[in-house]
């Protein structure tokens, strides 16, 4: 696992090569990622520089790594689960290797395949490749998108880093915010891709690839989630799928260094759990963080599992003031305003995690496959709403359920109920988002301040289709009209994997644990699964008010039914209360009349209405006020005065009020 870093002069003429180069600055930038080595090689107009975090041939997987001929180059971020199989059908056509390593395998399987090489990976990577005789850099992303890539046009170079901090640090780059980017971010909680924070940076898509040539930039997608239903008896799926999740855990243990697994008690981690389990001839190293806060801790149903399995487990309980320590240190490592709350819990586990292992499995993506969220039961409940005429929702129902009594409890039944009822109306997509998102955009006009809105992107309101511009709306927009032909919750997945898996969760991910210097590994997103996965029957996934149907069929076999019929809990922290207590310092600096005022980008009417009804509990706000607060956080970093405060000093002192 490692971090990488380059560019290439688009008028073909070789780059500076005296004193100080860039590169090394911009490696500088992302070394947590790979503090064990690091290396960098100019080849003509391109520059190759990695930070590697050592898994695989610890001792002579050092890169760049080159060819015979050193005509071809390569720095690579990921791991290559199938290398093995590729190897050795490249020996067979006379390779030779020098390393141990699935770098060279990509190296060597471009040389055999070009761009074709992307059709043969089944892993997480991004890598890029100098092709000297063909005078083309080619950087390319996985399939689902588990491992970053960034780019710029900067002074006629194109720039490209695993983190948005490397391109900053290139000469010449100049940091300004991207409003529309931004307008997404306040709806969506994310910056969906190819976009990202800052104006100019772009992210690579997942599944896709860029390519530069003759001083010509081009991007292309080389593989795409299958959209299709295939009918499928339930004894056929079930050996399918225990057969193909059993295949991606044994490729994912592979491993130089010590592994283990994330264990958090819920059926996704725990069938990942058992089944890795029965492929290692020690006992698994399996760990979890608890909190004091009941409503969030799910540390006894972990050591459960972990009882039943027979791991060795590994659990740390937290308190409100290690999670507002630990935001402090995120803002390292977080380039972007990311507004997902359980990056923080994600964090610390990872940290935790470190300081046993260098590798860990996790349970991700499980939900987005096999429909394991609760919004996919609100989806198939929307349908009946959608019976009651509008005037009876919006003047009696919704009135009704506005009075039930403020909880700030996880998921507490009020926030739920108002959520759904809120948006129950809209077309399916556009409902997912609301219940998903944060800020609606036709609250924009409300949320900015004329001076700033002046700078916005398009037309007033922003619609959810402008805002999610990656997605086929065609497709999408309306498949709650499909809802008959029972195809609503598999493309309502479908979005998931597109959006809110990749833009959100993995990004989460790989943030948090790069911060940590610990790689994780997804065993669900092996794309044979997720293949599988998206083409079974939705009543397969969801069976009446029973989620993730089939997979409770397989962690039948390895788990006690306490363990498989369990509710889904979610991983997150007590955003609502701390908002009055723990982080309340940080609210009064940052969410202050003066901030804002001398910010100007927020109108001060709003969010001091947004304050007032949360502190006072007249309405439950955590996630405007979270979005807001985390936004608030990055501005204050990159463009205000808390970004010349040491980050040795903590939170609480950084983040004091002025």
């Amino acid at each position: 696992m490692c971090g990488i870093a380059g560019y290439m002069n688009l008028t073909g003429n070789p780059v500076e090569t005296g004193g100080r180069i860039p590169l090394a600055s911009m490696c500088d930038s992302i070394k947590h990622r790979g503090p064990d080595e690091w290396g960098m090689q100019v080849v003509g107009p391109s520059a190759l520089g990695m930070t590697r975090l050592s898994i695989i041939d610890l001792s002579t997987g050092k890169q760049p790594i080159s060819n015979e001929d050193d005509s071809v180059w390569i720095v690579f971020n990921g791991e290559i689960y199938n290398f093995h199989a590729l190897k050795a059908a490249l020996l067979q056509k006379g390779y030779k290797f020098k390393t141990g390593t699935d770098t060279e395998v990509i190296l060597h399987l471009y040389q055999e395949h070009g761009i074709g090489c992307l059709d043969h990976l089944e892993g997480m990577f991004a890598f890029a490749i100098y092709d000297k005789n063909q005078k083309r850099l080619l950087i390319a992303r996985d399939r689902m998108g588990e491992k970053p890539l960034h780019y710029a046009i900067v002074n006629n170079h194109l720039v490209f880093c695993s983190e948005i901090k490397g391109i900053l640090a290139y000469p010449g780059f100049k940091k300004e915010v991207d409003s529309f980017a931004l307008r997404q971010y306040m709806a969506l909680e994310y910056v969906p891709a190819p976009r990202s924070i800052f104006a100019g940076i772009n992210k690579l898509p997942p599944a896709s690839y860029l390519l530069v040539e003759n001083g010509q930039i081009k991007t292309e997608t080389y593989w795409q989630i299958p959209r299709q239903e295939n009918q499928m008896g339930e004894k056929e799926a079930l050996t399918r799928l225990k057969d193909l999740l059993d295949e991606s855990i044994k490729l994912r243990l592979i491993s130089d260094v010590p592994l283990g697994v994330f264990l958090s008690g819920g059926i996704d981690s725990s069938i990942i759990t058992a089944m890795a389990s029965k492929h290692v001839s020690h006992k698994l190293q399996t760990f979890s963080i608890g909190f004091e806060e009941a409503s969030f801790d799910e540390s006894t149903h972990a050591q459960a599992v972990a009882d039943h399995i027979g791991t060795k487990h590994t659990m740390m309980r937290f308190k409100a003031d290690d999670i507002v320590s630990s935001l402090s240190k995120l803002w390292q490592y977080l380039d972007e305003p990311l507004a997902d709350a359980s990056i923080i819990p994600t964090y610390l586990l990872s940290k935790m995690t470190k300081e046993h292992v260098t590798v860990a499995l996790s349970g991700d993506a499980g939900d987005e496959l096999l429909g394991g969220y609760p919004t996919y039961l609100a989806h198939n409940l929307a349908g009946y709403f959608n019976i009651i005429p509008s005037g009876v929702l919006h003047r009696l129902i919704n009135p009704m359920v506005s009075m039930l009594p403020v909880s700030h409890n996880n998921l507490s039944f009020d926030f739920k109920v108002k959520r759904f009822l809120g948006s129950v109306d809209k077309d399916a997509a556009e409902r997912h988002f609301r219940w998903m998102g944060s800020i609606a955009p036709e609250k924009h006009k409300d949320l900015f301040t004329q001076e700033f809105r002046q700078k916005l992107t398009g037309a007033e309101p922003v619609t959810y289709e402008k805002l999610v511009d990656q997605i086929d709306w065609d497709y999408f927009g309306h498949v709650g009209r499909r809802y008959a032909n029972g195809s609503l919750i598999n493309s309502i997945m479908h979005l998931d994997l597109l959006t809110y898996l990749a833009d959100d969760l993995l990004v989460k991910s790989d943030r948090a644990s790069m911060a940590a210097s610990l790689e994780v590994r997804v065993p669900f997103l092996a794309f044979p699964v997720v293949e599988f996965a998206r083409q079974l029957p939705p009543d397969l996934k969801l069976k009446g008010f029973r989620t993730k149907y089939l997979l409770r069929k397989l962690a039948g076999e390895y788990l006690p039914e306490s363990i498989v019929e369990r509710p889904k809990k979610g991983f997150g922290i007590p955003v609502a209360r701390w908002l009055q207590s723990d982080l309340k310092p940080l609210v009064d600096r940052l969410l202050s009349r003066e901030y804002i005022g001398e910010q100007n980008i927020f109108q001060w009417n709003t969010v001091s209405g947004l304050l007032d009804d949360h502190m006072n509990k007249r309405a439950d706000r955590r996630k405007e006020l979270w979005t807001m607060l985390i936004f608030q956080c990055w501005w204050d970093k990159y463009f205000a005065d808390g970004q010349n405060v040491s980050e040795d000093m903590g939170l609480r002192s950084t983040l004091a009020l002025k």
